[in-house]
């Protein structure tokens, strides 16, 4: 049962590797089942045989954090957000504790790995797509990547994300390039695959990827001097010139072939200007609402919104996330959650270190070489982890469910690096054992009943987009239909089947019909502000729905709720517009319309804006005016 565990577990990771590489769950939801699987059968064994014993320090601090965003997840406002950093917390408990135990024997860790680099063979190969013009290629038929072309994306659609998922499996390969017991064959490989890597991570243009890498080539690279200092002092010389020229001819090579790229984004986009200044400040007032907790999870999908920045550009998109998980865990989760972060991390890195000490003090001496994949992973994996923590200033690639489990892999490897001591052994936790059991049972059946019953209306949902994108309106009618029916607390689906039931709707059904469908509309579109009553697009659709059925203080009402949630955005003020266009005030929709010319978030080009609804506004007033003089004309 744990060969079969270890096997689902490494399915799972193929799995979420290929299409959990995003931040939304619908690919997510395969690679969910199957490591929900793996984790259920390694409970069901309940003694699993485990190589070294883990820290229970560690999964103290693991157990704190995930109770504490699991707590906070179940009483966060919007469930939809809450359900999708509970998908990627379960995912990530489970690879944790998997790690820790299952796969605690170094080869089953080698595995791991090797695991990575497929997949990182496989980015790669969609990476040479993209550069040889297929920007928008998408492993699933239908979809497509939208990141805009220039910066390679992999299976990522945020080239970051690959960067971010390349770092991890640079620093592990790298540490089983130099420490593990391997063929001089497979070193050699698994150097041209590290330079691959690195000139992949440089195609992403990634310039808070890059930083991380270096941050995190630092510290592998000391901490290597330091382990051969200590165990083999005549090599050390000769290991430090080695390393300069390495490093040297490098870093050379990678920045002349990714000199004019850079450049290129920095005159584009320069590091003093860069629109995440603003968003951070938008996630600093959200946090001041609700300091010490959080206002819940992923509730920067709408206090990105509210908390807009006025000094940002007003062409700047939604940012959703914060691009810093320290502010974002600040926004969501309050001092509490970023407390716990750093008390993981912390425990984790300082439970590495102890494994090195006691290797130069311990094994060393037992078996006077230094090959070990022990060594090997904690090496690389506390490199990976500092690379990772310094990206994170500016990215929020713990939020892709690929990338996050990555993150719980490296910290598995730190928290049962191998230590076979007394000298060095660390002290029992009571209860805590017990409890991580209980606890990735729950999140086991938790993941593969959230795969069942949360997939398969979001299946819909994009055969839905499709069938859209094909023409067949009513057959994608019929499967958002369908998808709201399976998931009725999901108000995205809500929003999606009210909008396509406006667009769907034709003025010249009879008047019983056209009264039941735009009922329907008001229905679904109310269920979607019910569910998620912090979107401005969902109250905007619901006024669009009111009007349509002539209620009009209701309809002035969602206006006013969305003015309050998007205060510098244009389209609410368009909407206030048009609401009294249809009403014929003229005088209340041209100012409106002014108003809507001041805001300072656009909508973006190609769609409607103030200018144009201004002068249909003189338009129709012109044409009601010319039709005025010429019934006072008339004999």
């Amino acid at each position: 049962m744990q060969k079969l565990a270890l096997i689902l577990f490494f399915l799972g990771l193929f799995v979420a590797g290929l299409l959990g590489t995003e931040t939304r769950l619908l690919f997510f939801w395969p690679g969910c089942a199957l490591l929900g699987l793996a984790g259920f059968i390694a409970v069901l064994r309940w003694k699993l045989r485990v190589s070294f014993q883990p820290s229970d320090g560690c999964l103290l601090t693991a157990l704190a954090l995930a109770g504490y965003i699991g707590w906070r997840v179940w009483v966060s406002p919007v469930e939809l957000f809450a359900r999708e950093d509970a998908a990627v917390l379960l995912a990530c408990f489970v690879a944790y504790l998997m790690t820790v135990t299952a796969a605690s024997d170094p080869k089953w860790r080698l595995g791991i790995v090797g695991v990575l680099l497929v997949l990182v063979a496989g980015n790669l190969t969609a990476g040479w797509l993209n550069f040889k013009g297929l920007w928008d290629f998408h492993l699933v038929p239908g979809f497509s990547r939208s990141f805009p072309p220039g910066r390679i994306g992999g299976f990522f659609n945020n080239p970051n994300h690959l960067a971010a998922f390349l770092s991890f499996a640079v620093f592990l390969s790298s540490g089983v390039m130099l420490f593990a017991r391997v063929h001089i064959v497979s070193r050699l490989l698994l150097g041209l695959g590290n330079l691959a890597m690195l000139v992949g991570i440089g195609l992403t243009i990634s310039r808070g990827a890059m930083l991380g890498l270096a941050v995190g080539g630092v510290v592998l690279v000391l901490l290597t001097l330091w382990v051969v200092w200590r165990t083999q002092r005549p090599l050390f010389k000769w290991l430090v010139i080695a390393l300069i020229l390495v490093a040297g001819v490098t870093g050379g090579a990678l920045y002349q072939v990714n000199e004019e790229a850079l450049i290129t984004r920095q005159l584009a986009s320069p590091m003093g200007d860069d629109i995440r200044v603003h968003i951070w400040r938008a996630a600093l007032a959200q946090h001041a609402e609700s300091p010490w907790i959080g206002v819940g999870a992923r509730m920067f999908y709408a206090g990105g919104v509210t908390h807009r920045d006025p000094a940002s550009s007003p062409q700047a998109g939604d940012s959703l996330f914060a691009h810093n998980e320290y502010l974002q865990t600040l926004a969501d989760y309050g001092w509490i959650g970023l407390a716990l972060v750093l008390l993981l991390v912390v425990a984790h890195l300082l439970n590495g270190l102890r494994f090195l000490r006691w290797f130069v003090a311990e094994k060393f001496l037992a078996t006077g070489h230094l090959s070990s994949n022990t060594l090997a992973l904690t090496l690389g994996g506390m490199a990976a982890l500092v690379a990772t923590l310094v990206h994170a200033v500016f990215e929020f690639h713990g939020h892709v469910p690929i990338t996050a489990v990555c993150g719980a892999v490296v910290l598995g490897l730190l928290a049962n690096p191998g230590i076979e001591s007394d000298v060095f052994k660390s002290r029992r936790v009571w209860g805590v054992r017990l409890l991580m059991k209980i606890v990735m049972l729950a999140a086991s059946v938790a993941m593969i009943g959230g795969a069942a019953i949360f997939g398969v209306p979001d299946a819909h949902a994009a055969i839905a987009q499709v069938q859209n994108k094909r023409g067949e309106i009513a057959l994608a009618l019929k499967n958002l239909a369908r998808a709201t029916e399976l998931d009725p607390r999901n108000a995205a689906l809500a929003y999606q089947h009210g909008l396509a039931l406006i667009d769907s709707y034709q003025p010249g059904l009879p008047v019983e019909k056209r009264r039941a469908a735009i009922d329907q509309m008001v229905i679904e579109l109310k269920r979607a502000c019910l569910l998620n009553p912090f979107s401005h697009l969902y109250w905007l659709a619901l006024a669009d729905a009111l009007d349509a059925a002539g209620k009009r203080d209701e309809a002035m009402a969602a206006i006013h709720r969305a003015l309050v949630l998007a205060p510098l955005y244009e389209e609410p003020r368009l909407a206030l517009g048009f609401h009294h266009h249809r009403m014929g005030q003229f005088e209340e929709a041209e100012f409106a319309y002014l108003w809507a010319g001041q805001a300072k978030a656009l909508n973006s080009e190609g769609t409607t804006n103030w200018l144009e609804s201004y002068r249909q506004l003189l338009g129709h007033t012109a044409v009601l005016a010319e039709r005025e003089r010429a019934a006072l004309n008339k004999p």
